[in-house]
Formats: structure tokens, sequence, C-alpha cells
């Protein structure tokens, strides 16, 4: 199915916002009694349950998929699932948030750069401009300024480092790989290839050993339901049709409508010098959308899977 670009890059801001749900949502279950690990693992078993139940209503064909194909799949699923699910949440502790998410933002130069390389894609001005605005924009709104927020760990910044890294792999491989499976297919089995790794990294009898309130339970469930499911569907969707380099200075977005919701729901506050990192982060993707002239890249479908 062919769509505008208009539509493409507004469903990847829309992914942005719904990963943008997680920093929210895991603060709200840890203060409901969860830990980050049951967070991780119980969450990607929500995300699991919820796109099984509905591919068997709505694309039972998303389930095929090439034997041969299944190795390259489970890389994909251990580095930019499993691996990057532990790492940021560990970055995260060994650091501090703004910490890691000034690490996890140096992945769209990182993509950019890549996708010259691996993808065919041209290194544009619009793109030269956008890119420092987004990181510095990122930077601003995780307040890296504040010194007291910031908490240097040589572990935990090698994990923040390395979420970038998979973040790349995600959105460069990703862009292959939706040349052979469909969206629906391609979130459904990194889901599916991520609890694996996860069970063996997090004791799940252990997990079990310690009840959880209903409070929790409804925020891991929102967990696997918007960043999980709906986050990562549409952002597949979405890479089908946008540039792996653009998506990715889109998703900018991300740390600015986590910014938003942490100030609605968990009463955080945002000082000027945030606002302007979220001005600057939404003028690249201004300067993404409208600066550049439209780019004749063919739109390769995903054939059927036998």
């Amino acid at each position: 199915m062919h769509i505008s670009k208009n539509l493409a890059y507004g469903m990847m801001a829309f992914a942005a916002v719904m990963w943008g749900t997680s920093g929210t949502l895991t603060v709200l279950a840890i203060e409901a009694g969860a830990t980050a690990n049951q967070v991780a693992l119980y969450g990607t078993l929500a995300s699991a349950v919820i796109l099984v139940l509905l591919l068997l209503v709505f694309d039972r064909k998303a389930f095929k998929i090439r034997f041969k194909d299944l190795p390259a799949l489970t890389v994909f699923a251990v580095i930019t699932g499993t691996l990057f699910s532990l790492a940021w949440y560990n970055a995260v502790d060994l650091t501090s948030v703004s910490t890691a998410l000034i690490l996890l933002y140096s992945y769209p130069s990182m993509v950019s750069i890549a996708s010259v390389f691996l993808l065919g894609e041209k290194m544009t001005a619009s793109k030269l401009i956008a890119l420092p605005l987004t990181f510095v924009g990122c930077v601003l709104v995780a307040r890296a300024y504040d010194l007291e927020a910031i908490r240097v760990d040589i572990v935990g910044v090698a994990l923040g480092l390395f979420t970038a890294f998979a973040a790349t792999v995600y959105y460069v491989w990703a862009k292959k790989l939706l040349t052979v499976y469909s969206s629906s297919t391609l979130a459904l089995y990194m889901t599916l290839l991520m609890i694996p790794g996860l069970l063996l990294a997090v004791n799940p009898f252990s997990a079990i050993e310690t009840p959880l309130s209903a409070d929790a339970w409804l925020y891991i469930f929102l967990i696997g339901l918007l960043p999980g499911t709906l986050g990562f569907v549409v952002a597949m969707f979405a890479l089908r049709h946008v540039e792996a380099s653009k998506a990715s200075i889109i998703a900018g977005i991300e740390p600015v409508s986590g910014v938003f919701l942490a100030v609605l729901f968990i009463a955080e506050t945002v000082d000027a010098l945030q606002a302007l990192g979220v001005a600057l982060v939404i003028s690249s993707v201004f300067i993404i959308r409208f600066t550049q002239k439209e780019e004749e890249n063919p739109i390769v479908e995903a054939p059927p899977t036998r």
C-alpha cells in the first residue's frame, strides 16, 4: 500500500510519541511496586500477547516466515530488543535518565552515516543541519546542563552507547528486512524472539515470587500496548516509506513527548532551556520535511511469505 510522505512522517512521529510514554509508565510501574527487570520482561510478554491476538484476527499471514531467515531475525531481535532493553534500564540505573538519554540520542548521527554506506542514502544539507539541532535539542530536554542531574559511570556510559548502537542497527537493518517481510511480521517476530533472552537475563522465578499490585500490572500492560506494540508496528510501517536517516531524526520527538508526559502525569517541571530543546527538535523535523526536495525512492513492497 502506497502512502504519502506526509502521512509516513506523521506515523513516525506518532511512533516516537508512543515510545515516549515508556519513561513515565516505567516510573509509575516502579512506584507501584514493580522492578525494572519485571517491567522489561512482563512488558515484552504483554506486547507479544497483544500482537499475537491482533494478528490472529486481522492478519494471519504475518506469522509466515522463511525458515532460512530465522537466524537473522533472531540476531536482529536480540540486538535491538533484548540487549537494548537490558542496556537501557541498567544505563539509567548506573548513570541517570539524563545521561542515558544523551548517549541514546547520538544514534541519529550513526544512522545517517550508516545509511549512506549501507543503504545508499544521500547525506544532504538538510540532514547536516537537522542532526546537530536534534542532538542539541535532546541534550537540553534531558537537562544535560544540570551537572547535579548527571552521573558518570564507565559501565553505565558503555551501556548507554550500546543503546545508540542498537538503535542504529534497528533503523538500518529493519529497512532491509522490510523489503522481505511486512511491518506486522517484523514487529511480531522481533517481540517473540526477545523473550528467550529476557528470560535468561531475568530470573522469572524470582520475579514471580514478588507479587505485583493491580496498578503495577496496569502500567506494565500499557507499556506492552503503547511503546511495545503501537510504537513498533507503526514505526516499522513508516520505515517502508521514509529513509532510515530521516526517520531516526524525526524520532527525536520521543524525549520531547516523554518530558511532556512526565510533566502531566508525574509532576516533573520544564525550564526555559528544556523548552528551547523542544523547539530545536521540532525545528529539525520541519527542516527534514519542508526544506528538502521530494526524493523519488521506489517503495519496495514485501512479497508474500511462503
